[in-house]
C-alpha cells in the first residue's frame, strides 16, 4: 500500500478535503501530517559515561565478556542471564523505526564500534528516500543497542536479544523529528519486508489515522509493535503507543519504581527499565554504544552513553518479544499475552501495566507453549505408530483383534483438540475455554450413551485430563491468560474429576 503526500492550496478547507478523501473507496484513510519526535526528557544525559561501574553479583550463569556489562543493571532487573540459557533471539527480525542506526560504513555515516557482529538486514531511509538509513542523531543506535548490540566480543556492553537481526529504518531527522506520513509508510514497509517485531521509541500527543491504519496493517501481517509511552511525567500515553495494536511501555528506574519522567495511563501494557538518575544519580541511566554529534566540532563521536527515557524502556520489551518469537510464538497477540503473563507484579496497572518485564519468565513460557504442543503432536504420532505395530503383530500371530483404532483416535483427539483450538483462535481467546471444558458436555452425553460410545468418551476424557494437567503444571494453560493459579485451580480440579469419572464409566462399560 502506498502512502501519498498531498499539499492543499492556500485557503483550502482542510476538513472538507479530508472528508472527500475518506469517502473515496480507493483511499484507506486520510489525515493531516503530524510531527513526531524521539521523546527524551529534558535532562537526559548526553555525555559519555566514564564512571566506575558497580560489581555485578555472581549468579553462576553464563555472562558475556563485554567489559562494561556489569553496568547494565537493567539486564539483571529483567533476568537476562536466565533468559539467555533458553534463547538469545536467533531468527527474529526487529525493525528499529527511529533516527536510523550506525549499522555500517557508508557515504552517509559510519558503523558504531560495538555493532561489528550485530546482524542486520537491509533497511530504508524515509527522510532522504534511499536505502542508507545511517544514524545522524544517536537515538536510534542507542535503541538498537539495547536490542542487539554485539555481545560477548570483549567490547563495550551487551544486547538483550543479541542473536536477533536489526532492520534499520530512518524516519526521524538529525533534529529528532519526523512526519506521521513517513512513519506510517515505514511501518508498512517493515511489515512487508519480514519484520517480526517493530520498535518505535518515538511519539506525539495527537492521534493520526494514517499511522493507526499502518499499525493495524502490520499487526494483521503478524508483527508485534512495541512503543514508548512518552516522557510527559504525567497521565496520558502518547501515540502511536496508545493505539490498540501497540504495546505501550512505561519506564522504571533501578529501584523498580516508575521513573519521574514516564507517561502513564490506561493504555500502558507493561513497564521496563528506562533509567532514572533521580533514583541513582551515578549509575541510573541505560548504557549503550551510539554515535553523538560533538557540539563544538560537529563531528560524530562514537562512544558509550547513558540515556534515560521511555525510549530506552521500549527496546527492552521489543528485545524480549524477539526472544519469544525465536521460540516459535509469532502471532502478535500471543507474543503480547506471553509478555504480560510473565511480567513481575509491580503496582497500579495504569502505571506499570501487567508489571515489570521478565525476559527469563517470558522465554520459558514461550518455550513451554510451543514445545509442549510439538511434544503432544509427536506423542500422538508415536501412539498411532505403536498401536499399528501391536495390531500387526497380533494379526501375524493369528489374533484377529487388531488394535483399538477408534479408542486411540479418541485419545488423540483429547490430547490435540485444545492445541488446535488455541492455534486457530490464539492463546488469549475466551473460546479456548470451550476446548478445555469439552469434558462437561462429554459427561452429559454419558446419560444416553451406549457401551461403545462410553468407551470412546472414556479414552477422549483421558486425553483431555492429561492435557489439562500438563498445561496447568507447566503454566501454559491459555484459558484466561490473565488468571492467577488460584483462580484456575478449581476449574482444573473440576474438569479432572469429571474426566476421570468419564474414563471410569467408559472402562466399566468396556468390561460389561
Amino acid at each position: 500500500t502506498d502512502v501519498a503526500d498531498a499539499r492543499l492550496p492556500d485557503g483550502a478547507d482542510v476538513n472538507k478535503a479530508l472528508e472527500t478523501l475518506r469517502s473515496d473507496s480507493r483511499v484507506e484513510t486520510a489525515d493531516v501530517t503530524h510531527v513526531f519526535s524521539d521523546p527524551e526528557p529534558a535532562d537526559a544525559s548526553q555525555t559519555a559515561d566514564v564512571s566506575t561501574p558497580p560489581a555485578a553479583p555472581e549468579t553462576g550463569r553464563w555472562k558475556p565478556n563485554d567489559p562494561r556489562y556489569a553496568e547494565q543493571w537493567n539486564f539483571r532487573m529483567v533476568n537476562a542471564e536466565e533468559a539467555w540459557e533458553i534463547t538469545k533471539g536467533k531468527g527474529a527480525v526487529v525493525a528499529v523505526i527511529d533516527t536510523g542506526v550506525a549499522y555500517k560504513d557508508t557515504t552517509k555515516g559510519k558503523q558504531a564500534k560495538d555493532f561489528a557482529d550485530t546482524r542486520f538486514v537491509e533497511g530504508y531511509d524515509f527522510v532522504m528516500g534511499d536505502a542508507l538509513p545511517n544514524d545522524d542523531h544517536g537515538h536510534g543506535t542507542h535503541v538498537a543497542g539495547t536490542i542487539a548490540e554485539s555481545t560477548d566480543n570483549k567490547e563495550g556492553v551487551a544486547g538483550l536479544a543479541f542473536e536477533s537481526t536489526i532492520m534499520p529504518i530512518k524516519v526521524l531527522s538529525a533534529s529528532g523529528g519526523g512526519s506521521s506520513a513517513n512513519i506510517a509508510e515505514a511501518i508498512r514497509w517493515a511489515a512487508d519486508h519480514g519484520a517480526n517485531v517493530i520498535n518505535m521509541s518515538l511519539g506525539g500527543p495527537y492521534p493520526d489515522r494514517l499511522m493507526d491504519a499502518a499499525c493495524s496493517y502490520a499487526h494483521k501481517k503478524g508483527v508485534t509493535i512495541v512503543c514508548a509511552a512518552g516522557n510527559s511525567g504525567r497521565e496520558g500515553v502518547g501515540y502511536p503507543a496508545a493505539y490498540k495494536d501497540c504495546i505501550a511501555v512505561s519506564a522504571v528506574g533501578p529501584a523498580k519504581k516508575l521513573s519521574f519522567y514516564s507517561s502513564w495511563g490506561k493504555q500502558v501494557a507493561i513497564a521496563a527499565p528506562g533509567g532514572d538518575k533521580q533514583q541513582d544519580p551515578e549509575h541510573g541511566g541505560i548504557l549503550q554504544n551510539t554515535v553523538m554529534q560533538d557540539p563544538n566540532t560537529g563531528a560524530m563521536v562514537d562512544d558509550y552513553y547513558a540515556f534515560q527515557g521511555t525510549s530506552m524502556a521500549s527496546p527492552h520489551v521489543a528485545a524480549v518479544a524477539a526472544l519469544v518469537v525465536s521460540k516459535g510464538i509469532k502471532d502478535p497477540d500471543d507474543v503480547r499475552a506471553i509478555l504480560l503473563k510473565s511480567a513481575q507484579p509491580a503496582g497500579p496497572k495504569n502505571k506499570y501495566g501487567a508489571g515489570i518485564l521478565d525476559a527469563a519468565a517470558a522465554s520459558k513460557l514461550a518455550a513451554n507453549v510451543y514445545g509442549d504442543g510439538v511434544t503432544r503432536f509427536w506423542m500422538v504420532v508415536g501412539l498411532f505408530g505403536g498401536c499399528y505395530l501391536i495390531g500387526r503383530a497380533r494379526r501375524k500371530s493369528g489374533n484377529p483383534g487388531g488394535y483399538p483404532f477408534w479408542g486411540t483416535t479418541a485419545l488423540a483427539f483429547g490430547l490435540l483438540f485444545p492445541d488446535w483450538l488455541t492455534g486457530y483462535l490464539g492463546l488469549t481467546s475466551q473460546f479456548n475455554l470451550i476446548g478445555h471444558s469439552i469434558l462437561i458436555p462429554g459427561a452429559l452425553l454419558l446419560m444416553g450413551a451406549g457401551k461403545e460410545e462410553k468407551r470412546m468418551l472414556g479414552w477422549m476424557a483421558l486425553g483431555m485430563t492429561l492435557h489439562i494437567g500438563w498445561e496447568f503444571m507447566r503454566g501454559t494453560a491459555p484459558i484466561g491468560f490473565d488468571a492467577s493459579t488460584w483462580q484456575l485451580l478449581p476449574w482444573v480440579a473440576g474438569n479432572t474429576v469429571i474426566g476421570l469419572g468419564i474414563l471410569f464409566s467408559g472402562l466399566t462399560a468396556a468390561r460389561d
